[in-house]
């Protein structure tokens, strides 16, 4: 299967107009991350207060950042710095997934990013949703972050029943990588998430190399509604708190 058919089966991109009118909450700006000649990946930059915190959130795969402002804001109520994005193809974001080495070194770009607005590594929550759990999981074995949250994670693409086998250029195996991510890290997963079922967390939770690693699991949750649960965010806030 060619590269186009697996990104077709892969990543559900919604693309925006480049004069899309994205409605902002309070204390957030619009970034564009520059990622080489004619790739630049639009995002939004919530700064809470001067806390030096910050999460850096790798969306899932639907849409585009309208649906994390419509789905998956609740974590702009956390009191924390967020810095978040459209991966290429998404939204306003020029280009298109064209590798699964691609996806990880444009999450290199993005850390480099959240650098240059002032941000320590010591300060940076690599936080991946679904998805994006791949990306924020690669980076916690190359770039010294503070810890790493992953929500919904998949132990690897061929794992996902949808998916199976026919993405062979798209392994996204998180659940080796854990072998290597020796960083404080939380997973939390529903219990009834039948997209990604909640084996693959255990999975990755189990062959975590960090000894410091939690991982919680959602009664009832199922795949893309856990941040409105009150145990969700309480759960990240006691792991953040932890961390100090």
């Amino acid at each position: 299967m060619n590269i186009k058919k697996q990104t077709d089966l892969i990543f559900e991109p919604v693309k925006l107009d480049q004069d899309y009118p994205f409605t902002l909450p309070d204390q957030s700006e619009k970034v564009i991350i520059n990622i080489e000649s004619g790739i630049n990946l639009h995002g939004i930059h919530f700064t809470y207060s001067s806390e030096p915190t910050l999460l850096l959130y790798f969306q899932g795969n639907a849409k585009n950042l309208q649906n994390f402002l419509d789905n998956h804001s609740e974590i702009l109520h956390w009191n924390y710095n967020v810095l978040t994005f459209d991966y290429r193809g998404f939204g306003k974001s020029t280009g298109h997934i064209e590798s699964e080495e691609s996806m990880y070194a444009d999450s290199e770009k993005i850390f480099d990013y959240a650098l240059s607005l002032g941000y320590t590594p010591g300060n940076i929550i690599l936080y991946g949703y679904s998805m994006g759990t791949s990306q924020a999981a690669y980076l916690s074995t190359k770039r010294e972050a503070k810890a790493l949250i992953l929500e919904s994670p998949y132990s690897s693409i061929a794992e996902i029943g949808i998916f199976g086998d026919n993405a062979p250029d798209f392994i996204l195996n998180t659940g080796q990588r854990a072998k290597e991510i020796d960083i404080p890290t939380l997973i939390i997963h529903g219990a009834s998430d039948d997209i990604i079922t909640v084996d693959h967390a255990e999975r990755i939770h189990s062959n975590l190399k960090t000894a410091n690693k939690e991982l919680v699991i959602i009664t009832d949750g199922g795949h893309g509604n856990l941040k409105n649960r009150d145990e969700y965010s309480s759960h990240v806030n006691k792991f953040i708190a932890g961390l100090i």
